[in-house]
C-alpha cells in the first residue's frame, strides 16, 4: 500500500485520506534529545517500535494531543513560544532546507491539521501506514 493515512469511521470504513508524509517528516526531524517534547508524534518515526503491521491506529484523543503536538511545533519553528531546554536554533537545521522552507512547512501543517480537526469533529479513528 505505500505510506498513507486514512479516517476511519466506527465500521472501519474510509470517511477521507491522504498521504501522511509530512507527519512522519515531523516525526524525524527533530533532534534525538528534543523529541520527547512530542512524545506522540515521535512515535511516529519510522524506527519507532509503536508500528504494528506498519500500521498505528489513533482515536480521537490521541488525534487531539498529535494535533496539539503539531500547532507546537508549528509555534517553535515560527518562533512563536519559547520551550525550555529546546534549542530552535538547532531545529530549525533540521527542518529547513533550500527547497523546504518555512512556508512550505507551515503550508504542511495547516493540511494536517484540518485533516485532524475533522477527525475530531466527526469522532474518527486515524490509521497511518507505512
Amino acid at each position: 500500500m505505500g505510506r498513507w493515512m486514512e479516517a476511519l469511521n466506527e465500521k472501519g470504513e474510509v470517511e477521507y485520506e491522504m498521504a501522511p508524509n509530512f507527519l512522519i517528516y515531523c516525526a524525524k526531524r527533530f533532534p534525538k534529545n528534543d523529541r520527547n517534547h512530542f512524545p506522540i508524534l515521535s512515535n511516529l518515526d519510522l524506527n519507532s517500535d509503536k508500528w504494528i503491521d506498519e500500521s498505528q491506529l489513533f482515536n480521537p484523543s490521541q488525534i487531539s494531543k498529535l494535533k496539539n503536538e503539531i500547532e507546537q511545533v508549528q509555534k517553535i519553528l515560527n518562533k512563536e513560544v519559547f520551550v525550555p531546554n529546546l534549542n530552535i536554533e538547532n531545529v530549525l537545521k533540521y527542518w529547513i532546507t533550500n527547497e523546504y522552507k518555512l512556508e512550505n512547512i507551515n503550508s504542511d501543517i495547516r493540511t494536517l491539521l484540518a485533516f485532524f480537526e475533522k477527525s475530531i469533529k466527526l469522532n474518527l479513528e486515524i490509521k497511518v501506514y507505512l
